[in-house]
């Protein structure tokens, strides 16, 4: 979809391009009534950066932009521009959330590679220990992560403290797996410890973007979009496309590990429940 393209590219737009892509995603259907110049004057650009702009995107022309977006909005399949607006109501600002829900969603599903998420599963699966990397909100994903594989009788380590964390990981083997949590690819406590296991031979599964150097650097790399365009839902945006990621990685370890987790959800279960005795 010719929308989601311009979103994905938005980052490594030049200043002007990003004037008109902001203009063209909050305005898909006024396009079509306009031409090259009209667009140009009502973004802010000159008439030849709409037309590069087209060819960037491999199209011929800007008639052909136009045709990609007719064809997209006809299809029913369009985003919503989810910039925060002062004068939104409640009801603008619940349906700007579905759609970041339900984009978020649907670009990660298209992203999966199956090849790349069966030999994660099966590195999880078959690993002695699990170490998870990740801060801010990656962090809390992580922690999430964490939560939900020890409950399920998988011994896994991660502590909200970066530095604790990587003293954690100075214990791991190679029959062990990192998975290393990043929207940017960039964080330093996620790379020195990816990088690390790298150097000791332990396998590293990474949760980031495209062409970074936490991409790079993994074993295995499960791809998120890249969604944060401008001051927008946007934070909201990669959580949710890391956490599709991770819980399908658990539920799919799960699946293999049907009876051994059922086991050990049951006895999780018997014993939280001791709390709620009087």
């Amino acid at each position: 979809m010719i929308l989601e393209t311009i979103e994905q590219r938005y980052k490594s737009l030049s200043k002007q391009q990003k004037l008109l892509a902001t203009y063209i995603l909050r305005n898909p259907k006024d396009i079509l009534n306009l031409t090259s110049k009209e667009l140009g004057e009502k973004s802010g650009v000159s008439t030849a950066t709409v037309v590069r702009f087209a060819q960037q995107l491999d199209l011929d022309s800007f008639s052909d932009l136009k045709i990609s977006i007719a064809s997209q909005l006809s299809s029913g399949k369009v985003i919503v521009d989810t910039v925060i607006e002062k004068d939104d109501t409640s009801k603008i600002m619940s349906e700007k959330l579905e759609q970041v829900y339900d984009s978020s969603i649907q670009k990660s599903l298209a992203m999966i590679n199956e090849n790349d998420l069966n030999k994660a599963v099966e590195l999880l699966n078959e690993a002695t220990h699990v170490y998870l990397l990740g801060v801010g909100t990656s962090g809390l994903i992580a922690y999430d992560l964490y939560h939900k594989l020890n409950r399920y009788g998988i011994k896994t380590f991660y502590e909200t403290d970066a530095h604790m964390n990587l003293e954690f990981l100075t214990n791991a083997t190679k029959d062990d797996v990192v998975v290393a949590i990043s929207y940017s690819g960039k964080t330093r406590e996620v790379s020195i410890g990816s990088e690390y296991a790298k150097e000791h031979h332990i396998p590293v599964i990474a949760i980031t973007r495209e062409d970074t150097p936490l991409f790079s650097s993994s074993d295995i790399c499960l791809t998120i979009p890249d969604n944060e365009r401008t001051i927008r839902v946007a934070a909201i945006a990669s959580k949710i496309s890391t956490m599709y990621i991770t819980d399908l990685l658990f539920i799919s370890v799960m699946q293999l590990r049907y009876g051994e987790m059922k086991e050990s959800a049951i006895r999780t279960n018997h014993l939280i429940n001791k709390l709620k005795e009087k």
